[in-house]
């Protein structure tokens, strides 16, 4: 356990299985009204380190006369490395759940969760949707319910102890902390600031070292610059605590970084659609470009933010599609060099 600012707690949960289960982190806000920010993993191994690590930090403050009550958990997104041990925290330190409202339907039902999860835009742009393609999407889905619950210990929260708007405020020892909404990485993402401290919680949206998972069919792109620039607008700004990795002690500079490489991308797409004018280009090529040599779980990932790339240009009426024989779908510009 780290303390990454003054009575504020970093545990870090390993992973595994590479980037489908990376590092995740719990966030303690200690004192004698605490909360804990995402609860993590559900495996039983996982659940049991994280007890661990609060009640060494609850003696730890008892054994220094400093008064220490942790008894509600804050989710910041209905995605499974952030609620799935919130359950059994709750059974082990008899804590209260908080959801906003949006996380709360999302978690009403596995039904209703794991249609957050179908990359339904994703395979309407594919190039072909044959029948093998079909029952490769079909099984993919299954594998990936088998994972989450197996490697995460899924475990949805469909009793929650209080929801919240995703716009409000919230006492924590004794101070007024802001949550607001900051959808974009998820529609029902939520952040969490105090200006006095320049504390801000980002959840996914702002992470150290590398960019978001963006992809269909629950994140925006339009929104997730959006929300990036008002976070970057928030007055005394001094440190930001993401879901991985370690503590932004640079925010204004890691901010600017994130929206520039957004527009880089944003461009580097639009240029190669230009320049495919004559023939078009469908979504697995424009992959291949980004991503030359890459396997196919890099090829999976990349998509979904080229699909989510796609869509926003052709918001921006800067390119149009057009739908070819057997389901080939190509994309062209609006306008020539």
């Amino acid at each position: 356990m780290e303390e990454v600012y003054p009575d504020i707690f970093l545990i870090k949960e390993k992973g595994a299985y590479g980037a489908f289960k990376p590092p995740q982190n719990i966030y303690i806000i200690a004192g004698s009204d605490g909360l804990i920010i995402d609860a993590g993993y559900g495996d039983k191994k996982t659940v049991k380190y994280a007890v661990r690590q609060i009640r060494a930090l609850e003696n730890e403050f008892r054994g220094e006369k400093r008064d220490f009550s942790l008894n509600r958990l804050l989710i910041t997104h209905a995605h499974p490395d952030h609620f799935s041990g919130a359950v059994k925290l709750r059974e082990a330190l008899g804590i209260k759940i908080i959801l906003s409202n949006l996380t709360a339907a999302r978690l009403e039902s596995r039904k209703i969760f794991f249609e957050k999860f179908a990359a339904t835009r994703e395979q309407l742009m594919r190039s072909k949707r044959t029948l093998i393609g079909r029952i490769k999407d079909f099984l993919r889905e299954r594998i990936g319910h088998f994972m989450f619950a197996r490697a995460f210990g899924l475990t949805l929260i469909n009793n929650p102890d209080l929801t919240i708007p995703e716009n409000c405020e919230i006492s924590i020892n004794g101070e007024n902390w802001r949550i607001f909404p900051s959808p974009g990485h998820a529609s029902d993402h939520i952040s969490l600031y105090n200006e006095k401290k320049g504390v801000l919680f980002s959840g996914d949206n702002v992470l150290r070292t590398i960019t978001t998972w963006l992809g269909p069919p629950d994140s925006d792109l339009e929104d997730y610059i959006k929300s990036i620039e008002e976070i970057s607008n928030l007055k005394n700004i001094q440190l930001i605590l993401g879901a991985h990795g370690s503590p932004i002690t640079n925010p204004t500079e890691r901010l600017a970084e994130i929206l520039e490489h957004r527009k880089e991308r944003l461009k580097q797409i639009e240029n190669l659609i230009v320049d495919s004018s004559e023939n078009g280009i469908t979504p697995s090529e424009i992959v291949e470009h980004l991503y030359p040599g890459e396997g196919m779980w890099k090829h999976s990932i990349a998509r979904g933010y080229v699909v989510l790339t796609l869509e926003y240009l052709e918001k921006l009426e800067k390119i149009s599609r057009k739908l070819e024989k057997k389901g080939i779908i190509r994309f062209y510009p609006t306008y020539s060099k």
